[in-house]
């Protein structure tokens, strides 16, 4: 049986204005649509495909991404999928995949997903193949009563005026649309047509990161059981040729992608022949379901806005897979765009909070994009060597584990890219004089300094900090005698939301280093101190953009 997910909701488009026009609906513009939805904007999500998941990719959600799931209440929706709670997420480099192991990364279960933050968050990294997360995150903007989905229809151009965005929106069966919108939100890919409509320049990392590399979704029935190294999500082949086998639902199903040299233009045929021999299997035995070719980038969009349009996701950054990060970087986006979206929407916040929205994240994502582009660098140096094969090689085979160990273990040890979130030089967080510390992609050292992620505690009642918050500002009193009064009746004059939550726990108010902690809607922490700032209104206008909107007055 080969996996394939239901199509995506379609039907008319009754309504001809709304808050905010998604265009694109992959994970990045489904959790847009969540995002907003769960905030009560108006929201049309438009995808010109049928929403069925036919070419399977991006399945490693990491431990910041599902945080953000476990805010909208669906993290724990892995465990329903298809894909086996208990299969280990290990990382196999083999000489040959009925050869020998040359070096494992091990890694827990989706049941055990916890123990790879070792609790340093509530949540943790899992392999939830697109099959299920696709409809998960579907499921979850469906349920927004102000979010309407609308598969194949076909978005086809803009105007951006004063007041909003004129959309031109089109559909076989019911005909064209025009919907106006005050924002639209760009999901549509790498190559992006309404970036390149705006002509918004892309910065790529090198003149050499381009690559091609072929694609299959594949059936090899009883593949699993021929293997005889341990259960993995992923086998690294290094002969016959390098190639990547990563498993779809921990049985006969299977991504393969291997690299193209520049000659080669392989047919359908002769991908089946690749994937027989690197498995060992008989061609007529190998049951290629789909094959794609394609090519990984390491580009950043010079901007994410212009005017009333913002890029989210591919649209905004291109990264090579190694890693897992360029779907995990576009959730990023979202979490830090929605909130900004509704201030602006809600009239407590000016419009050119959104400009901010660039300036936090670029410097993020170039971060990822090099990242990404240094894993696969990494990954190729390990050259294809078949006497890897020969029993009689033992040290060569110690020599190139240790390789592999020394220059690839970085990209599933990767703790800090995911958790170490930092905006510490952003116009909308108020430092506190403490200084910066060192980043580790590897390892993250939990901090509540402004700018950084507020760090996860466990609180007596057994939940997180991170529970407490919901998607807006929220001000942590963190000691008994916490007297933040002045601060709660600054937000109240402004017209800005806050939750405040008293929170009785030692570890948090050490953890924290302060008595009253701000959190910004995405998490961040805005300010910290022992006592009010002396100027509690200017901290909310701080925050809130609208210090920068007096400057430039």
């Amino acid at each position: 049986m080969n996996l394939r997910s239901v199509p995506g909701p379609t039907g008319d488009i009754t309504t001809d204005v709304y808050d905010v026009v998604v265009v694109g609906g992959g994970p990045v513009g489904l959790a847009t649509a969540i995002d907003l939805g769960t905030r009560g904007r108006s929201v049309l999500l438009v995808e010109r495909d049928d929403g069925v998941v036919r070419y399977p990719t991006a399945e490693s959600i990491d431990a910041a991404s599902m945080e953000l799931l476990r805010r909208w209440k669906i993290s724990d929706a892995v465990q329903r999928s298809g894909f086996p709670a208990d299969y280990q997420r290990d990382i196999a480099f083999v000489s040959h995949l009925t050869g020998y192991e040359l070096a494992r990364f091990s890694r827990p279960s989706n049941a055990d997903r916890r123990e790879t933050t070792k609790g340093l968050s509530p949540e943790g990294g899992v392999w939830w193949p697109k099959f299920w997360f696709d409809p998960a995150l579907r499921d979850r903007a469906a349920a927004e009563p102000t979010v309407d989905l609308r598969f194949q229809w076909e978005f086809s151009e803009f105007h951006d005026g004063s007041n909003g965005v004129r959309i031109q929106v089109c559909s076989p069966e019911h005909g064209p649309r025009t919907i106006d919108a005050r924002f639209l939100v760009a999901c549509d890919g790498a190559g992006s047509p309404i970036r390149k409509t705006l002509g918004i320049q892309s910065v790529r990392d090198s003149d050499g990161v381009r690559a091609r590399w072929q694609g299959a979704y594949v059936r090899l029935a009883g593949l699993r059981e021929r293997i005889p190294h341990a259960p993995a999500v992923q086998y690294y082949l290094v002969n016959p040729r390098r190639i990547i086998l990563g498993s779809l639902d921990g049985a006969d199903l299977w991504r393969v992608t291997y690299p193209l040299d520049e000659s080669e233009l392989p047919n359908s045929d002769e991908v089946q022949a690749t994937v027989a021999d690197a498995t060992g299997s008989r061609p007529e035995a190998v049951e290629v379901i789909d094959a794609r070719e394609w090519s990984g980038d390491a580009v950043v969009a010079e901007s994410f806005r212009s005017g009333h349009v913002l890029l989210a996701g591919d649209a905004a950054h291109r990264m090579w897979p190694s890693g897992g990060h360029g779907m995990n970087t576009g959730l990023g986006d979202v979490a830090n765009l929605g909130w900004k979206l509704d201030a602006v929407l809600s009239h407590w916040a000016p419009d050119t909070l959104l400009d901010s929205y660039t300036g936090e994240r670029r410097p993020h994502c170039e971060r990822m994009v090099q990242r990404a582009w240094h894993n696969y660098r990494a990954d190729n140096a390990i050259v294809s060597d078949p006497t890897l094969d020969n029993p009689d090689q033992v040290t060569a085979r110690e020599r190139v584990g240790q390789q592999i160990v020394a220059t690839r273990q970085t990209e599933w040890r990767s703790l800090g890219a995911q958790l170490d979130v930092r905006y510490a030089a952003s116009p909308l967080i108020i430092a506190d004089g403490t200084p910066e510390p060192a980043a580790d992609p590897e390892t993250y050292a939990p901090t509540a300094r402004p700018g950084h992620r507020a760090p996860h505690v466990t609180l007596p009642d057994g939940r997180s900090v991170l529970d407490l918050f919901r998607g807006r500002f929220t001000l942590l009193n963190l000691a008994t005698d916490a007297q933040s009064r002045a601060l709660v009746e600054a937000f109240h004059t402004h017209d800005v939301p806050l939750d405040v939550e008293h929170v009785n726990s030692e570890d948090a108010q050490r953890i924290y280093g302060c008595a009253i902690a701000l959190i910004r809607p995405d998490g961040i922490v805005a300010w910290r101190g022992n006592t009010c700032p002396p100027d509690p209104g200017g901290v909310v206008d701080q925050i809130t953009g609208r210090a920068a909107k007096a400057r430039s007055c």
